[in-house]
């Protein structure tokens, strides 16, 4: 019943549909879209690639978890575009 205007409708017969699917892997989060990642506009830092051990990078920072945490800040390789992150 409303409790504005006090309306009432009777419930008709209820009607229950399942379907099972088969769920794939997720797939995994892309923090820079392929367009974007062309793009040389990122500021960059010397900092150790740890895949091919290349000294610059360029970086950006994204909220990741609640808003009361610090970002993360993400790395990519100018060499190989190895994609990293630091925890602050």
């Amino acid at each position: 019943m409303c409790a504005n205007c006090g309306y009432a409708n009777k419930a008709g017969k209820s009607v229950v549909q399942t379907t099972e699917e088969e769920l794939s892997a997720a797939a995994p989060i892309k923090v820079v879209g392929d367009k974007e990642s062309k793009l040389n506009t990122l500021p960059t830092t010397k900092i150790d690639c740890p895949k091919c051990g290349h000294d610059e990078a360029m970086w950006w920072m994204l909220q990741t978890r609640s808003g009361d945490e610090p970002p993360t800040q993400f790395y990519r390789c100018l060499k190989c575009n190895h994609t990293w992150r630091s925890y602050s």
